[in-house]
């Protein structure tokens, strides 16, 4: 995900499931992929929005893959590749707690 402020990259587990199709009027995207397309925006200053779950971590995602696969939700190969790929990398909780902070504050 790429970012408009000054931490130009930032990582996180999503999900293609709930996607942002379109904006308000006078949202703007502080965040995008070629993946997801918006991956955050903000309304003024008192709302911001972000695709995915910057709070999960690697066990909250494995609990998840492993329940979406017992109900056959997803195929066993397709969770055991998700797991694998998790292992590369951990959401930044310091950049993520500093950009929220920001918005709060009207740093964004």
């Amino acid at each position: 995900m790429f970012c408009t402020t000054q931490q130009d990259f930032f990582f996180q587990l999503d999900s293609d499931y709930f996607r942002v199709r379109e904006l308000p009027p006078k949202a703007e995207v502080i965040a995008w992929s070629e993946k997801t397309g918006v991956e955050m925006f903000r309304y003024g200053n008192h709302i911001m929005g972000i695709q995915g779950h910057p709070e999960y971590t690697k066990d909250i995602l494995a609990h998840l893959i492993d329940r979406l696969s017992q109900r056959d939700f997803i195929v066993d190969s397709y969770a055991d590749d998700l797991k694998a790929n998790m292992g590369k990398m951990e959401p930044d909780k310091d950049a993520w707690k500093k950009l929220c902070t920001s918005f709060l504050k009207g740093r964004l």
